[in-house]
């Protein structure tokens, strides 16, 4: 097995240097960083993970114990954990114990032998000493999840019996006398809080109704959901995840002659559609990211506070609005700008029509063309909801817009979502409300994280400029940057370009000409409470933003679309762009590559924009609908699902 010793010799440098390369530190020449990688590669070393937590005296090790992988109250919880965790920098290993008290104690011991931080466990034990007694681990950095075992000094779970309560409450509408519990097995304290949450809430209100109760195990799930057709079926089948669930409509598609029951579920707080399943979600995941946090931010060993976190509950009210279905067919006209959240609803908008009756058009037209229907909104009458920009409401909002107020407490009420400073900046022009936020956003640097900590460039940049290489806090800081990084004048840069600027617009450059006047302390309100420009700043800037233009890629583009774009591309390092029109990047592939930082002298200017009614609309109630609709809870998700900004 080759060494560090073997690897010293072929590059030529001492054991010393090869340490600092291989343990990723940054304080040796870009040749000499070259030569050692060559000398590694070509002897197939590989550096021991393990032995190097052990001489720096800590290990970055995480144990989670689940009783499976595949059920999705435990899966969604280590991906929480893992997803956090793993960015990080720790290692997460994952065990599954089947729900076997034996296969748990011999994961115990095996995680003695190392030196873990922490371990997350869904125990089928009954005593947390089990783990106390064994581990070198500060008892509260073991944390036991859903399941509470005797002394166990840090424990996390879900709110398992409102839930039970609030399914019970959904079947109290049904008329129904005569239902089916499929659960994990009693003695699990997260099933015995389903349960008693369940049954106080359905017996209360009729104590002769019936529950026919079959809790089982993993191995057996399958066989025992045929045990509810044996005779008569319930009239519903209430079961503690979604797994179960399929195995009942398994169950009753091969093993039923009689009427289906219905079936409700606990499930993720993802919405997927489950055929036949009425879903009561949980936030499986989120738990798991808290956890996470906790460890992560976590500097002694005081026992943690319970972590409350809100069931989502049922989502989706699938009921046709039958007042509106009654009416004619109504179409709504909505203008709108190109963005990732307008791409979005326009793929949810069958929704609204299923749900209301109501069809919607978009009529989606670029940031100028906008401002000049709005100038002359008289002659576009056909609009009835306008996207408008946050920097345009004040000057056409009493001009262009209803007020909320002649939409109804309902839409007025949306507010609430939001703080008061986005309310005054978004919403409010002279004391009246004209508009609810869409997609308001801010000016963030987004960078490539992988670049900028790669230690052959980071030595690069240091030879070069004497300091080391991390996101700019200044615009000094980027132009530096970006000149580093365009291959034009720097032939050994890994990307093209370092930046880049979009032409196109006076709209985008009046944009990046405010970030660097801004950022010089120039201010556009004056003590005399005019608005003008400081000469003196103003030429500036006009300087740096123009020697700036000479080593980044220009482009003529009208939108910050294709500088996007180029990012996405991975041609550029760094990027300057409302968070509104970068959240689609998040879901792309170069997404883990991604790092952000505050703006360069942070003073990000505020965009993104609000909806509101055309004044000239006489579709009230049905702009009303879908206000409603678009920003709920459910479809506000959905939208940043599918990469769109939305509702901060």
């Amino acid at each position: 097995m080759p060494t560090i010793k073997d690897i010293a010799k072929m590059a030529g440098v001492s054991h010393g240097t090869v340490s600092n390369v291989l343990n990723n530190r940054g304080n040796v020449s870009i040749e000499k960083i070259r030569a050692v990688e060559a000398a590694a590669r070509e002897v197939g070393y590989q550096l021991n993970a393990q032995a190097k937590s052990l001489r720096e005296g800590h290990t970055n090790t995480i144990s989670v114990i689940l009783p499976n992988i595949t059920t999705t109250h435990y899966n969604k919880l280590y991906l929480g954990l893992d997803n956090l965790l793993s960015r990080q920098g720790y290692n997460v290993d994952l065990y599954t114990t089947n729900d076997q008290q034996q296969n748990e104690l011999q994961i115990i011991q095996k995680i003695a032998a190392n030196r873990n931080y922490a371990v997350i466990a869904v125990s089928c034990l009954e005593d947390a000493d089990e783990y106390y007694s064994q581990l070198k681990i500060s008892p509260e950095k073991i944390i036991f999840a859903y399941r509470h075992l005797y002394n166990a000094r840090n424990y996390q779970t879900l709110d398992f019996r409102l839930a039970g309560k609030e399914i019970a409450q959904a079947l109290d509408k049904k008329a129904l006398k005569n239902v089916g519990l499929f659960t994990d097995l009693n003695q699990y304290s997260c099933t015995a809080d389903f349960m008693q949450g369940f049954e106080q809430q359905w017996l209360s209100q009729n104590p002769d109704r019936q529950i026919t109760h079959i809790p089982t195990s993993p191995s057996r799930s399958y066989n025992d959901a045929f045990n509810f057709f044996t005779g008569t079926p319930p009239d519903a089948i209430i079961t503690s995840d979604i797994e179960k669930a399929r195995y009942i409509k398994n169950a009753n598609f091969l093993g039923n002659l009689g009427q289906a029951p219905r079936i409700y579920s606990l499930s993720d707080a993802e919405f997927i559609i489950e055929e036949q399943v009425h879903q009561y979600h949980m936030n499986y995941e989120l738990l798991g990211k808290q956890i996470a946090e906790w460890l992560l931010n976590s500097t002694d060993d005081k026992t943690p506070p319970k972590i409350n976190i809100q069931n989502r509950g049922f989502m989706f009210d699938h009921r046709l609005n039958a007042h509106l279905a009654s009416r004619p067919a109504t179409t709504l006209n909505i203008l709108t700008l190109p963005s990732p959240s307008t791409d979005a609803l326009k793929k949810l908008l069958p929704n609204f029509r299923h749900k209301t009756g109501i069809d919607v058009r978009l009529n989606i037209h670029p940031f100028n063309d906008i401002y000049e229907i709005l100038t002359n909104l008289e002659h576009h009458q056909y609009y009835d909801i306008i996207r408008i920009d946050m920097a345009g409401l004040p000057w056409f909002a009493k001009s262009t817009l209803k007020p909320l107020s002649e939409l109804g407490d309902e839409v007025y009420q949306l507010l609430s979502h939001y703080s008061q400073q986005i309310v005054k900046r978004y919403s409010q022009v002279n004391g009246q409300f004209y508009a609810i936020p869409f997609d308001p956003s801010i000016q963030m640097l987004f960078y490539r994280k992988d670049i900028f900590n790669d230690a052959k460039v980071k030595r690069m940049f240091y030879e070069q400029h004497k300091r080391e290489l991390a996101p700019p806090a200044t615009f000094e800081e980027f132009d530096t940057i970006a000149r580093f990084f365009s291959r034009a004048l720097n032939p050994q840069s890994p990307l093209e370009y370092g930046a880049c600027a979009s032409l196109g617009n006076t709209e985008i450059v009046a944009s990046e000409f405010l970030l660097r006047y801004y950022s010089l302390g120039g201010r556009l309100r004056q003590e005399d409470c005019t608005l003008k420009l400081d000469p003196v700043l103003g030429a500036e800037t006009i300087r740096e933003y123009i020697d700036s233009l000479k080593v980044v890629k220009n482009l003529s583009a009208t939108w910050w679309n294709e500088s996007v774009s180029l990012f996405e591309s991975g041609s550029v390092a760094m990027i300057i762009v409302y968070m509104n029109l970068f959240s689609h990047t998040l879901h792309s592939t170069i997404s883990p590559l991604v790092g952000f930082d505050s703006v360069p002298d942070n003073k990000a200017l505020i965009g993104g924009g609000s909806l509101g009614v055309s004044k000239y609309s006489q579709k009230e109630s049905e702009a009303a609908e879908f206000f409603k609709w678009v920003f709920s809870d459910e479809i506000a998700e959905q939208i940043v699902l599918l990469g769109g900004h939305f509702r901060q």
